[in-house]
């Protein structure tokens, strides 16, 4: 299982696009209601305990890799003229629903 998960962080590393549709189409693939994401974490309960360490970090690199893509990208679509020395530094943060905020620097 650990596998699959690696294959699909190499997958969202390929990843790339400039189409908003193809985005938002990625978005559900992985973190959709149905998506992905949801298949592995229910597949979680099933991984043996002495497993559950590793798992658990491959997916969360997974979740991350793929919310930081879907920024990404969409940041890359949205804003063109951030390019070259100020994409590197150009830091995004979203307020969150629970108390903390995310941020993500771009590049």
């Amino acid at each position: 299982m650990i596998e699959k998960i690696k294959e699909n962080l190499d997958l969202v590393a390929q990843f790339q696009t400039d189409s908003k549709e193809e985005i938002e189409a990625f978005r559900i693939k992985y973190l959709g209601k149905k998506g992905m994401l949801n298949d592995f974490f229910a597949a979680f309960k099933e991984v043996p305990g002495n497993e559950k360490k590793e798992f658990g970090q491959a997916l969360n690199t997974l979740k991350n890799a793929v919310t930081e893509k879907v920024i990404t990208t969409t940041i890359k679509i949205d804003f063109p003229e951030i390019k070259g020395k100020y994409w590197r530094s150009f830091t995004i943060s979203f307020p969150s629903r629970i108390g903390f905020k995310a941020s993500f620097i771009i590049g």
